[in-house]
């Protein structure tokens, strides 16, 4: 087959996949006509104001803003942009894994390899999920995958500084991407120096290593005290309390914590399948560690991901939901069909063409894995909410509504009204900050407040009033002894926590 020929078929495959991958997601999100996730109407905050008044609502110095910018010029809606920008994304992944390299071949062993690897991301419900509830993160994976495509498998026979450009820009570029996935490129970068360099460590690190070690972390600490929303030391405070002394493994707290009725059993499927296939690896990496090879290498070409897919799964992580470990758990879902890729490499074409027709075909039941009913708020509730306090407000010109984290994000894109989940640290006039408080009786907050007529309903469990209203109900509550009222005030739906420092440096004018 001509060269020419051979790499057209490669690219008209790869757009197709692409293209398959993106209309399906695209189908997905389309399954609610409001925006997707828990954090969506955030990024439509971030739009709206760039598109109001030139700066964020949110200073944040991320890629993911002028990309969905562009799709808000084409669409001309910022919720149809969002779910645009998020099924490209995703296709974009798919693209990505098919042009993964693959070892020189004939045609059809090259392609069926790709194919494979293509066809894992399409089928996934698991990234249907995380494109939905987390395109920023969606965005800083795809640059992870990329920066660890573009470091060789084995370790390059001659020194060429150009070779690392792309390396280095790619490492750049996922640095304003997103924190977490820049974090794990980094960890990445040492495991392959580690699994390259394994026969000589630690000999001449301190000589070689450590020079360019500090000048890139000085670097990354300027760029952080630079632009918005970068890593900065201040971002440490996040760790406190990510440790556990009780260790947990995290594909079996998630099925736990999160319902096994919320995960189809395409996505259960995918989640066991990735989480043996890891264990698998592990299995391997401990028969190899005892046998070195004779290229001084002792863990095989495999090591640094599979080494990286365990740290995802440290077990002495606090679990919940909104934690750290439920994050890695989530991108090691992704992460773990590059271990398949590599396994694939090994098989003839027969075994990966049949293996990425059987998954291509799955695809088109596995997408709705994703269900905005059982995965995201019910922002038609919060529509209600949002119109009826609205309305209440008019005469008011409230400064500040205090309400918990997607009702507020929704509350502020819909009515053009400042809310977050934080009690405020610097002063607002008492008529003008408000609450919108969930789970608590009317007439036990009307009864508690003393001011029963600037306490309004809602409609349902949800309630409209002014912020020292609710700090009178709460200290009369104490002072009676109601420990259930109180422990409706402490619900996550009633925000009683101010801003913490590394949020407020976070959020802070450049």
């Amino acid at each position: 087959m001509k060269p020419e020929i051979r790499t057209s078929i490669l690219l008209a495959a790869g757009f197709a996949f692409a293209a398959m991958s993106a209309w399906l997601r695209y189908l997905a999100l389309c399954q609610t006509p409001y925006a997707n996730g828990w954090d969506s109407y955030f990024y439509l905050v971030q739009l709206k104001s760039l598109k109001e008044t030139g700066a964020m609502h949110s200073p944040e110095a991320s890629l993911i803003y002028p990309y969905l910018q562009w799709f808000y010029r084409i669409c001309g809606d910022y919720v149809l942009a969002l779910k645009a920008g998020i099924a490209v994304l995703a296709g974009a992944l798919c693209w990505l894994a098919f042009s993964l390299p693959a070892a020189e071949g004939p045609f059809w062993t090259v392609f069926s390899r790709k194919a494979a690897a293509a066809s894992l991301f399409l089928f996934s419900p698991h990234l249907g999920y995380f494109a939905a509830q987390f395109p920023k993160n969606l965005l800083g994976f795809m640059l992870l995958i990329a920066f660890i495509a573009s470091l060789p498998c084995e370790k390059p026979a001659v020194r060429n500084t150009w070779r690392w450009l792309l390396p280095a820009f790619l490492l750049i570029l996922n640095y304003f991407g997103h924190r977490l996935t820049f974090a794990l490129a980094v960890l990445y970068a040492g495991l392959w120096w580690l699994e390259h360099n394994g026969s000589r460590f630690p000999k001449k690190i301190l000589r070689k290593a450590l020079p360019w070690l500090l000048a890139v972390t000085v670097a990354w600490l300027a760029a952080g005290s630079v632009f918005p929303g970068l890593f900065h030391p201040v971002d440490l405070g996040r760790l406190k309390g990510v440790f556990s002394l009780h260790p947990q493994f995290a594909p079996w707290s998630f099925v736990d914590s999160f319902g096994i009725g919320r995960i189809s059993p395409w996505w259960l499927v995918e989640i066991v399948l990735f989480t043996l296939v890891w264990g698998w690896f592990s299995a391997f990496m401990a028969f190899r560690l005892f046998r070195k090879n004779s290229d001084g290498n002792f863990f095989g070409n495999a090591f640094a991901l599979w080494a990286l897919c365990s740290v995802l799964l440290f077990p002495f992580l606090e679990w919940s939901l909104t934690s750290l470990s439920y994050r890695f758990f989530l991108v090691f879902v992704l992460l773990t069909p590059l271990l398949v890729i590599r396994w694939l490499e090994q098989k003839t074409a027969l075994t990966g063409l049949i293996f990425a027709a059987v998954l291509t075909g799955c695809s088109f039941f596995s997408w709705k894995g994703y269900n905005p009913g059982k995965h995201d708020p019910d922002y038609a509730v919060f529509d209600a909410i949002t119109h009826r306090a609205t309305q209440r407000l008019g005469g008011y010109s409230p400064e500040l509504v205090i309400a918990h984290n997607a009702l507020a994000e929704y509350f502020t894109f819909s009515s053009g009204i400042d809310a977050m989940p934080w009690l405020p640290e610097y002063e607002i006039a008492p008529e003008r900050l408000w609450r919108i408080a969930a789970g608590i009786p009317l007439q036990t907050l009307r009864y508690y407040s003393n001011t029963p007529k600037e306490v309004y309903s809602l409609g349902g469990a949800w309630v409209l009033l002014p912020e020292y209203c609710w700090e009178q109900a709460i200290e009369a509550a104490k002072k009676e002894g109601d420990d259930d009222f109180l422990a409706q005030t402490r619900l996550w739906q009633n925000p009683s926590r101010r801003r913490p420092g590394w949020l407020l440096h976070r959020k802070r004018k450049f």
